[in-house]
């Protein structure tokens, strides 16, 4: 992820903003500026749990969170800044009308010396409340990264038609880092790895994120080698572009979904020990993850990365993993613990 953001113009605009050398990773550059600053709140205010460092944090970068539940939550807070002669709520309910228009973050013109300076505006309606724990780091992420060129000006929308922006999905990265910070985790987390023992970890340090976002932000964080994935019917990319040209020539037959790794996370852990994974590569069919996709439930099973093959006849370095996978929807997902 830094390697393709370090390509990026806007990511070195913002590191010069913030003061960072020009030399290296700039992506690192203020990952690492971030954490430490995250690493002085949790000092400062003794924070013990990851919500007490949510509210450090937006207490430090001077936001105050509205949580929107309801349109009639939408149109109260409207009122409400309205009358503070906020005129930049104006258009608030036309702000997170859209199903991909997640939170806002607005900063505040007319207010009292004792008030928040910013206010990050969370919407909670329907499927949207199964991100608002990230949604608010990620409004968190933007105040931590906030220039003086920014300042005065600042109204930011976190939503779908941008998360393409290079400054967008670095945002992500840093509320999927700090949301879920190491530091946090349990002292034992580098133990048994799996399932059980990561909704431990959730229900102790994170309870209001959701089980998506907090497995995979748990698993980044483990001190243990640990690569998730999530396994479903899909085409290959190739195959998927050819899909989805309307005609096929005479002759041509229709791609065939496969089982594959549809969502890989492959944490720091085990990309210090040089394990690499490449998504969307086809399940081995002697896998345990193919056996409980046909058969449901939950296995698991000592393996090798070593069976995973592309079309081409290429195959990962050998590495003997214990996989754990239990059937969800119409996927799997699954934990590969390298045995090393």
């Amino acid at each position: 992820m830094s390697s393709r953001l370090d390509s990026k113009p806007q990511i070195w605009t913002l590191a010069t903003d913030l003061g960072l050398p020009p030399l290296g990773s700039p992506t690192l550059g203020i990952l690492r500026l971030v954490t430490n600053r995250i690493k002085r709140i949790a000092k400062k205010f003794r924070c013990t749990t990851l919500s007490e460092l949510l509210v450090a944090t937006a207490g430090e970068v001077e936001t105050t969170f509205e949580e929107i539940r309801s349109d009639r939550d939408l149109h109260r807070v409207r009122l409400k800044y309205l009358a503070k002669a906020e005129r930049a709520f104006a258009n608030l309910e036309e702000d997170l009308s859209g199903t991909g228009d997640y939170a806002i973050t607005i900063r505040r013109v007319h207010r009292e010396e004792w008030e928040p300076q910013f206010v990050s505006i969370i919407d909670c309606r329907g499927d949207k409340v199964f991100r608002s724990y990230f949604s608010k780091w990620h409004e968190l992420a933007h105040l931590l990264t906030l220039t003086p060129q920014m300042r005065f000006v600042f109204r930011r929308t976190h939503c779908g038609s941008t998360a393409r922006d290079p400054e967008e999905v670095l945002m992500d990265v840093i509320a999927s880092e700090v949301g879920f910070f190491r530091d946090f985790l349990p002292s034992d987390s580098g133990g048994d790895v799996s399932f059980d023992s990561i909704r431990k970890i959730k229900e102790e340090c994170c309870p209001d994120a959701s089980i998506l976002a907090a497995t995979i932000g748990i698993v980044k964080a483990l001190p243990a080698a640990c690569i998730l994935l999530e396994a479903k019917m899909a085409l290959r990319k190739q195959e998927s572009l050819d899909a989805s040209q309307l005609g096929l020539g005479i002759g041509e037959s229709v791609p065939v979904p496969a089982l594959r790794a549809v969502h890989v996370t492959v944490n720091s852990a085990a990309r210090d020990i040089a394990i690499r994974f490449h998504k969307n590569w086809r399940v081995p069919r002697d896998s345990v993850i193919s056996r409980v996709f046909s058969d449901g439930g939950y296995s698991e099973a000592a393996e090798d990365l070593s069976w995973w093959v592309t079309s081409s006849g290429s195959s990962l370095d050998p590495c003997p993993v214990l996989v754990k996978a239990r059937r969800a929807w119409d996927s799997v997902e699954a934990l590969l613990i390298p045995q090393i």
